[in-house]
């Protein structure tokens, strides 16, 4: 089940930055580690349809000014999942620039396959299995209808092959949703790209220049 996708527009009426520093002290609150400066950014928008929102963003490069078209694209779980919105791209339409939130990215398109590495692999090992029984019993050992020999080279070959097949299995679906994301992301940030730029402000027709008037010729006596 997806998450819902919210896409706000309106116009930035203030800006407020923020930074806070994240301290780690050790045991003995002697030695201080290095913090993490988090940048955070609070923008107050008047919508398209006329009410007043704010949204929080954090280590965004993204500026942004009052008077400029914006359009937030978050993401809401649904049912249980839902922890409130979180962000996925800022587009400045103003300046033609967006900032993009890659946690937020991920949250959205990430997808889980049905079958985990673990029943992967379970599978296959069933079927290495399979396949030793048949040929330790037909092939090896004619004649031999299925003894304990066959089932023991089954049990054997599947049990110790299956932590092979579990560490093929996670590669596999890692390169998989690696390349699966960055296709899917792509194709979302280009709608969202088409999406945004329809609310574009309109650039206003430039006032007409009034062009002297020319004194009416005199006409000779």
């Amino acid at each position: 089940m997806s998450d819902k996708l919210l896409v706000s527009a309106g116009d930035v009426i203030d800006v407020q930055l923020t930074s806070e520093t994240v301290v780690i002290e050790g045991a003995d609150r002697r030695h201080v580690e290095p913090g993490h400066i988090t940048n955070r950014m609070r923008l107050f928008v008047k919508l398209t349809d006329g009410a007043e929102q704010k949204y929080d963003f954090e280590d965004t490069e993204l500026g942004v000014r009052e008077t400029q078209r914006v359009v937030v694209v978050r993401g809401q779980g649904k049912g249980k999942r839902d922890r409130g919105p979180y962000n996925i791209v800022l587009f400045n339409v103003s300046s033609a620039e967006r900032g993009e939130f890659e946690s937020g990215l991920r949250a959205y398109l990430g997808h889980k396959p049905f079958f985990g590495p673990l029943w992967k692999a379970l599978v296959i090992s069933l079927g290495v299995a399979v396949v030793t029984w048949f040929v330790a019993t037909f092939v090896v050992n004619p004649g031999s209808n299925g003894g304990i020999s066959g089932v023991w080279l089954a049990v054997m070959f599947g049990f110790l092959s299956y932590p092979a097949w579990w560490w093929l299995a996670r590669l596999w679906d890692r390169i998989t949703e690696r390349m699966r994301y960055r296709a899917a992301r792509k194709r979302f940030l280009n709608e969202m790209q088409a999406r945004a730029n329809t609310y574009a402000p309109q650039a206003s027709a430039p006032a007409p220049v009034a062009q002297p008037e020319t004194p009416p010729e005199a006409n000779p006596a």
